[in-house]
């Protein structure tokens, strides 16, 4: 929504706005979900009409493509797509064929043409068709993108292989063999499937993919993920996928990218015509800065998954370093190891409601990813509640932390992160935290929306109606 003021008239312009996400929560988790919940529950608040469209069942006997009206959301209208394309979530891409698979765009265009969408808001490429990025163009309805992973880019969505960042990803060398033990198509199906909705979080199921997932983040995954096997694509075939999200992305009419990182990453492989760059936020993160004390015993937090692409494989090694010399400090992770370290503090997974509490007691928030993380919310969370942050160089929020807020370590390993841990005694982490009650604006969900509305969906377009000026 957007107003003006005409002769004496105030304008307010209504939009019709399309998001097209992986679905709503508790079924999809995750940042991406987060971003997309919170940007159209604001949306709806401030009047716009508001749908989203999400890739849901892939049915086995009938394969036809068709768009379904669900239950609404929220106030946000929800529309499933029968029979998209498979979501391989960052497990991989193995058959470029069923990732590829052309579709009669009839559905597409008769749904477009019924809701009539001022803009389309994409946040993912995962089981969306091309078609429908070309029906829309063809209708001409504003498009952008929001470049909230490297999916278009990398089929394993992180540019990360055997625990470094790929160095061979423009000419998608290491490709079939990363993806070599992608979940099959029949495993994709039965997760999109309606059952699968039901079940996911009763606790057997929760127990089968947390050890998926501990598996997969395991230290040692990355390395078993890449070993030799039977690949199904070849190089050339994954150029071709390449190619696919690349029309996509040249379709888009505005590319949103949150972080001068994600900028670089994604302009070594496509430079789009129009660009913009700004930060992101959730509606969580409000101003609750305040002075904060500080003594000798250090109260470190770190709010990833365990794993060693987020870092803490890497933050471990640093703090076993550390604690050789100083044993005056704990840190707190969101988890559960096998074999604690005797400074960790281990606490079952969070909600944002917690958030405060976990701030109040934590004097320094580590983000210690070793591979590109486009964005990342844990910095804006811990600034908003005046927490000094140590960050990696590979971590897109560095953009938002202003001098002598935080700490940017470049080329991060253990001995860069031992000291900069090392060098932030209490009167330094007390300068820190001023620095950030001064220079840290915080930016909210109402006012990065208003950035989205201006920069990207181009209000002109919207629904105008004209109430008299009071």
């Amino acid at each position: 929504m957007d107003s003006r003021k005409s002769d004496g008239w105030s304008v307010i312009v209504y939009m019709k706005i399309l998001h097209y996400s992986l679905g709503f929560p508790p079924y999809r988790t995750g940042g991406m979900t987060k971003f997309c919940m919170d940007v159209m529950t604001e949306q709806v608040r401030k009047g716009n009409e508001v749908a989203l469209l999400w890739p849901g069942q892939m049915k086995s006997f009938r394969k036809t493509l068709m768009i379904k009206r669900k239950n609404s959301v929220y106030g946000i209208a929800s529309y499933e797509i029968i029979n998209p394309l498979p979501v391989p979530y960052d497990e991989g891409i193995a058959d470029i064929n069923a990732f590829t698979l052309p579709v009669d765009p009839k559905s597409y265009f008769v749904f477009l043409e019924e809701f009539c969408p001022d803009v389309i808001h994409i946040h993912t490429f995962m089981g969306l068709h091309v078609e429908f990025l070309r029906a829309a163009h063809e209708l001409g309805i504003r498009m952008v993108f929001t470049s909230h992973d490297f999916f278009a880019l990398c089929p394993k969505v992180t540019l990360f292989r055997k625990n470094q960042i790929c160095d061979e990803a423009l000419n998608c060398t290491y490709c079939k063999e990363c993806n070599a033990t992608a979940l099959s198509l029949r495993k994709l199906s039965l997760l999109q499937s309606p059952l699968y909705r039901e079940i996911k979080d009763n606790r057997f199921m929760k127990i089968l993919r947390k050890r998926h997932r501990d598996h997969f983040l395991n230290s040692d995954s990355e390395h078993k993920i890449c070993s030799e096997g039977d690949y199904v694509s070849s190089v050339e075939e994954y150029m071709r996928l390449r190619l696919y999200y690349r029309e996509m992305l040249s379709l888009a009419d505005v590319v949103h990218y949150n972080s001068s990182l994600t900028r670089n990453v994604y302009e070594r492989f496509f430079v789009p015509a129009k660009s913009v760059l700004f930060p992101v936020t959730h509606e969580n993160i409000e101003d609750h800065r305040r002075e904060k004390k500080f003594s000798d015993y250090k109260r470190l937090s770190y709010l990833g998954p365990q794993g060693c692409g987020k870092g803490f494989y890497l933050l471990k090694d640093a703090l076993d370093e550390v604690w050789q010399k100083n044993k005056n400090f704990e840190l707190n992770i969101f988890f559960h190891v096998a074999a604690p370290a005797p400074y960790m503090r281990s606490h079952d997974g969070y909600s944002y409601d917690q958030l405060g509490k976990i701030m109040e007691n934590t004097d320094v928030l580590v983000v210690s990813s070793v591979l590109i993380d486009t964005f990342g919310y844990p910095v804006p969370e811990a600034l908003s509640y005046g927490v000094p942050v140590i960050v990696s160089g590979t971590v897109g929020a560095k953009d938002i932390i202003p001098k002598d807020c935080g700490i940017v370590v470049d080329d991060m390993n253990s001995r860069k992160l031992a000291e900069a841990i090392i060098s932030l005694p209490a009167d330094r982490l007390s300068q820190m935290n001023r620095a950030i009650l001064e220079k840290y604006q915080v930016l909210t969900i109402e006012v990065m929306n208003d950035q989205l509305m201006r920069q990207c969906y181009n209000g002109d377009t919207g629904r105008q109606e004209q109430a008299e000026e009071k």
